[in-house]
């Protein structure tokens, strides 16, 4: 008999789609199995502390959920094509940062052991990676410690710029902090050894290249010389064993500032552009978009 899973995954960066899977939901026949991991969990309110409570409300609904709705067989699912649809919507609607996949299908007939098996194959932590697992924060603290901290209620810090927002600026994208005074001052940070996909760091650059070339256009309406603007891209050695981002990170560190929109530096001299910041008084960039 053919049943059908989808995995419960903790988004952790919503502009690269990080995630974590930490539950699945197993429909086989009339029966519904499910299960969240408590490593998983532990794991998220390490990574993302500021959504722990938020996290563990929405897991204990979703478990309320299925305990009322599903096993106590009350008539809100009325047969298995139901019980599959209703993921698939919850796949297509949900886009917060917790999110499911849409369902799979596979040729098994699931019992309460073949489930648990299911489940600590594919989701659970092992045991050796359970001791294992050291999560590397040293580049967000020092971007945090160096400069979000110093500049956060002077400039605008972990700010998205939306579309539309400035002319022909057609999606949105978060930088670390932009402030503005006399020139426009744009920080971006990407840590290479966290090992996103390159997919995801080729569109970052790209997509800085493009909003800093906008936003230099954009500071002709605002009476600034766009060669004064200063835009920075964070980014650290990369220490690990990949020959694709070491190459990544030998090609961003060997580029001219002058033939690019931006800086490339490392979490070393990012003092001296909170300094410098600080001493040229910035203010927040989105003070002005109204203005103009």
């Amino acid at each position: 008999m053919k049943s059908f899973y989808s995995i419960v995954r903790f988004i952790n960066n919503s502009l690269t789609n990080e995630n974590i899977s930490v539950g699945i939901i197993v429909i086989s026949g009339e029966d519904i199995f499910y299960r969240f991991s408590e490593d998983k969990l532990s794991l998220v309110k390490k990574i993302n502390p500021l959504n722990s409570s938020l996290l563990e409300y929405t897991i204990d609904k979703i478990k309320s959920f299925i305990e009322d709705e599903v096993v106590s067989q009350k008539p809100l699912f009325t047969d298995l094509t139901f019980n599959v649809e209703y993921l698939k919507r919850l796949s297509v609607y949900n886009n917060g940062f917790l999110q499911f996949d849409a369902p799979s299908g596979i040729n098994l007939t699931f019992d309460k052991n073949l489930f648990e098996d299911f489940f600590r194959r594919y989701i659970e932590l092992s045991s050796s990676i359970r001791t294992k697992v050291v999560i590397d924060k040293s580049f967000a603290l020092t971007v945090k410690k160096v400069f979000s901290e110093p500049l956060k209620n002077q400039i605008d810090i972990d700010y998205k710029v939306k579309k539309g927002s400035i002319p022909n600026l057609f999606f949105d994208y978060k930088l670390d902090g932009i402030g503005l005074n006399g020139v426009i001052y744009t920080v971006k940070s990407i840590d290479l050894n966290a090992e996103i996909s390159l997919d995801v760091i080729n569109k970052q650059v790209s997509e800085l290249e493009s909003l800093n070339h906008r936003l230099d256009l954009y500071s002709r309406a605002l009476d600034i010389n766009p060669a004064e603007n200063r835009h920075y891209l964070v980014v650290d050695s990369y220490g690990g064993k990949k020959a694709s981002y070491k190459n990544l990170y030998d090609t961003l560190s060997s580029q001219s500032p002058d033939d690019f929109s931006y800086k490339v530096i490392t979490t070393k001299e990012l003092a001296k552009v909170t300094a410098d910041i600080k001493e040229t008084k910035a203010k927040k960039f989105s003070e002005v978009l109204n203005y103009v």
